[in-house]
Order: C-alpha cells, then sequence, then structure tokens
C-alpha cells in the first residue's frame, strides 16, 4: 500500500498566524493527500471548520507542534511543566478533532532553548510530563512505556545528525511513526544532496507505511522565515515548488 503524501502549511506562510483554511486547497492542488497543521495556538484554532474542509476535499490530516519556554515540559518548575501539558492536551484534542494519527514537531522540550542547568534531571521532567500526556530516541519511548510514542524522523535533521541515513531509519525500525522529507538546505525533495534512493530502500526494509510528509521552508519573509533562519528566497514560485515535490515524492517512494 502506497504511503499517502502530505505537506506542512506552513510552507505557505509568512506570519505563524495566518489562516490555515485556505492552505488545504493549495496542498491538495499541489497533489498531495495530507495537510500537516502547524498547531501553535492549539487552544484558538477552529478545529471544526478545518475538518470540514478536510472532508471537502478528502483530505487528510497530520498535526505537528513545538513547546517554548512557558510550555518547557522538561522544566524545574512545576508549574511551567503543567503549562506545557495543558498545551500538548490542546494539540491532540485538536489532532483527534481533524483526524489525525500523529502529534509531530518538538514534543519533548522547547525548541531553540538550550538549557545550562542539570540536564539528567530536565530528562527526567520530560519522561514524566510525557507519561503524561502520551506522545527523542528509543531509550525515552522504552522507559516512557507507551506504545504510543514514536519516533520522528526528518532527512533535513538527518543531514545534520546522522552518520548513516539507512542506517538510522532502520535502527527506529517498527518505532518510525513519522517522516518529513526535505532537501539539506530547506529545499523541496529532490533537490540539494540528500541520499534519496539510500531513504527509499531503508523506509521499504522496515515496513514504514505512515505519511511522508514535505516539511519545507523556503520562504524568508516574516516571522516563519525568521524563526525558521531562511535567509534567501529558496522558490520563486511556491504552489510550482510544491507541486515539483509532490511529483518527486510520489514517484520516488510509491
Amino acid at each position: 500500500m502506497a504511503n499517502a503524501i502530505g505537506i506542512h502549511l506552513s510552507f505557505w506562510q509568512t506570519s505563524w498566524s495566518d489562516d490555515l483554511l485556505p492552505l488545504i486547497s493549495r496542498a491538495k492542488t499541489a497533489g498531495f493527500k495530507v495537510a500537516e497543521f502547524p498547531l501553535l495556538d492549539p487552544i484558538n484554532l477552529n478545529y471544526p471548520l478545518l475538518r470540514k474542509e478536510l472532508d471537502r476535499l478528502e483530505m487528510l490530516a497530520s498535526c505537528s507542534t513545538g513547546l517554548g519556554p512557558e510550555t518547557d515540559v522538561t522544566h524545574p518548575d512545576p508549574a511551567i511543566r503543567e503549562k506545557g501539558l495543558e498545551y500538548l492536551f490542546a494539540c491532540l484534542e485538536g489532532a483527534d478533532i481533524l483526524g489525525s494519527p500523529i502529534l509531530g514537531g518538538v514534543t519533548y522540550a522547547p525548541w531553540g532553548v538550550f538549557p545550562t542547568d542539570d540536564l539528567s534531571k530536565r530528562r527526567d521532567h520530560c519522561i514524566q510530563s510525557l507519561k503524561i500526556a502520551v506522545e527523542q530516541a528509543q531509550d525515552i519511548i522504552q522507559e516512557v512505556g507507551s506504545p504510543n510514542i514514536k519516533i520522528q524522523l526528518d532527512t533535513f535533521h538527518l543531514n545534520i545528525e546522522a552518520d548513516d541515513f539507512g542506517l538510522s531509519i532502520r535502527k527506529a525500525g517498527a518505532d518510525l511513526g513519522h517522516f518529513h522529507c526535505v532537501a539539506n538546505n530547506r529545499k523541496p525533495p529532490g533537490q540539494g544532496h540528500i541520499p534519496w534512493s539510500e531513504v527509499q530502500q531503508a523506509l521499504k526494509e522496515i515496513g514504514y507505511s505512515g505519511y511522508l510528509v514535505a516539511e519545507t521552508f523556503v520562504n524568508p519573509e516574516g516571522d516563519v522565515g525568521r524563526g525558521l533562519s531562511i535567509w534567501r528566497p529558496l522558490a520563486e514560485d511556491l504552489d510550482l515548488a510544491a507541486r515539483q515535490a509532490a511529483e518527486f515524492i510520489s514517484s520516488n517512494f510509491n
């Protein structure tokens, strides 16, 4: 069975608060089956309206989010950890309404924060919080002890961190729950120097059946571009780049 392919809707955003509703149809027009929602304001999103549009267009959903300093589930202050749990609960409830089988992203620690205190205690707080929330690697999965915790990999960060793409994917194995496809320079998949044939073969070997989502960001404008350190335009025509990404993933992975 072919993997459903998707795109992160922030591909078209310049501000994190930009309306997500019209982006669902742009994702479909580009050739994607899955719209990945950035749940960065999970309490105030109109989930029923978004779900209605998904159903109208016969689209699927996946969801991602990112914790911040005020929602840090690893923080020594229990009040901050509690805010983080409330945030994750809101994201999980929203993902459920949208019909998303996953909540990915930075769910285990604050994005872009590098603490200088005792990391072992923060790791313990992370495990305790995830036990409650139920949603980076296999040792944490085993300690949390929940089948609902999975690994998310993406080729942009594999290019930075991994010694071997295929080995990293095979090591994740059945614990791999979500996969992002993106070039080494944040351009759409198919550009740059990612060893896509190696990635495809490894995913096939482990029997990965989840979504393949293009998490590409090419626009330097607004707080999205600044937040993701996109310093120059990486595509001239966003809709054309999205179509090319969909065509690449479809032809190389399914």
